[in-house]
């Protein structure tokens, strides 16, 4: 009788070790891809770029957010949650200091092509990322033109 005490409390403990271990795993490797997603974004931030990298990153951005079923709004723009949308604010200097403001989706619709030509070796900067509160992750990048 003893014995087989023994043996079902050894069971329970392998079983909640086991639980542990996966918990821990599991993660685990949620926090190294948000690393890695994040990263991606960072190493952007408060640098310069051109405007050939600013496409790129939209269009990586505008595939995360596909992949992730993020609904769009009735003008077409991905609409924000709080765990995993990308937006992408693009600000543009024009003649006598005026500013143009304009999220990815507006740049994308123009077109990759059209963008690179007119823009492709303007100098940008990333000057503000913000979070997700919830997840940490990524929420908003903000890119001035220099």
């Amino acid at each position: 009788m003893l014995k087989k005490k023994v043996i079902f409390f050894i069971i329970i403990i392998v079983v909640i070790a086991t639980a542990v271990i996966y918990y821990i795993g599991n993660y685990q490797m949620q926090l190294n891809e948000l690393k890695k997603i994040n990263s991606n974004y960072e190493l952007y931030y408060d640098k310069e770029i051109l405007g050939t990298d600013i496409i790129s990153i939209i269009n990586k951005t505008m595939d995360w957010n596909e992949q992730n079923d993020i609904p769009k709004n009735e003008k077409g723009e991905y609409q924000e949650n709080d765990t995993n949308s990308i937006i992408i604010t693009v600000k543009f200097k024009g003649i006598e200091d005026q500013e143009f403001i304009y999220r990815m989706e507006a740049i994308a619709k123009q077109g990759s092509v059209e963008f690179v030509k007119n823009f492709g070796g303007i100098t940008f900067k990333c000057t503000n990322i913000e979070y997700h509160e919830k997840s940490k992750m990524v929420k908003s990048l903000f890119i001035e033109q220099m």
